[in-house]
């Protein structure tokens, strides 16, 4: 929800993300009256509230351009090729990371704006790479998502930080390709973990 919809949570996120996850989200001892306690009700909060917004108003999922689908395109196949390996939210992220190489491809972000949300998944100790997941998982994935999601690939891309928009067009293969190739060449360091 930070990446896609709200600029001050993934900011917070980026400057206290790793103090958070440190300290379990619970306020830390060594701050006074504090800044932790504040970055992590305020993180709490507002992830509940922008959550709310995209889930409460389509209960029954009669809109299927949803925003929460966003790390749910390749992240089933990854998920149910390497189980039990990766948790969930680990394979969705991988899956949220190669997301942000397509739309820096598409010129949807910029390199800076790309970097910053990588180093913060890894400030948050997420994985952002995988070996299992290959060029051909990733288009086989974008293939079964246009046939489950009524005939629209449906895919929701980061604009920029803290706004996104919905894709109908299955994205071009030159442009998964590229990405692709940027995103293994630039986080496969990172390996599996």
């Amino acid at each position: 929800m930070a990446l896609m919809k709200h600029l001050g949570l993934f900011e917070l996120l980026e400057v206290n993300g790793s103090k958070l996850l440190h300290t379990k989200l619970q306020p830390s001892k060594t701050c006074s009256g504090s800044e932790m306690e504040d970055s992590t009700a305020a993180s709490m909060r507002i992830a509940i509230e922008t959550m709310l917004e995209e889930l409460a108003p389509n209960l029954w999922e009669d809109d299927l351009d949803r925003l929460v689908d966003f790390g749910h395109l390749i992240s089933p196949e990854l998920e149910m090729k390497v189980l039990p390996a990766l948790l969930h939210g680990e394979a969705v992220n991988i899956d949220m990371s190669f997301m942000v190489y397509v739309a820096q491809q598409k010129g949807l972000l910029t390199k800076d704006e790309k970097d910053r949300i990588i180093q913060c998944m890894l400030g948050l100790e997420l994985p952002v790479w995988h070996q299992e997941c290959s060029l051909a998982l990733v288009q086989k994935s974008l293939r079964e998502r246009l046939k489950h999601s009524a005939g629209s690939v449906r895919m929701p891309l980061p604009t920029g930080l803290g706004r996104a928009e919905i894709f109908h067009d299955m994205i071009e293969d030159d442009v998964i390709c590229q990405a692709f190739q940027k995103w293994t060449e630039e986080l496969s360091s990172f390996g599996n973990k």
